[in-house]
């Protein structure tokens, strides 16, 4: 859970400046946005899911349920 977890967030944030880059430098401004937004959602339901592991860690720790 350490290290790979912020290796893919930044693998997935070059892909999508790139990838913004180049359509907004073919005129594709709209389509970059979609692209901006999808990998900003791709990035967050990765967050979330470590957030969610996080809350089962410490509620099993502290005996919660």
């Amino acid at each position: 859970m350490g290290i790979e977890i912020v290796l893919k967030i930044a693998g997935i944030g070059i892909l999508v400046a790139v990838a913004c880059q180049l359509l907004k430098q073919t005129g594709r401004d709209d389509i970059a946005m979609i692209t901006a937004l999808a990998g900003l959602v791709i990035a967050l339901m990765l967050v979330i899911n470590q957030i969610s592991a996080l809350f089962d860690s410490v509620s099993r720790i502290f005996g919660l349920y």
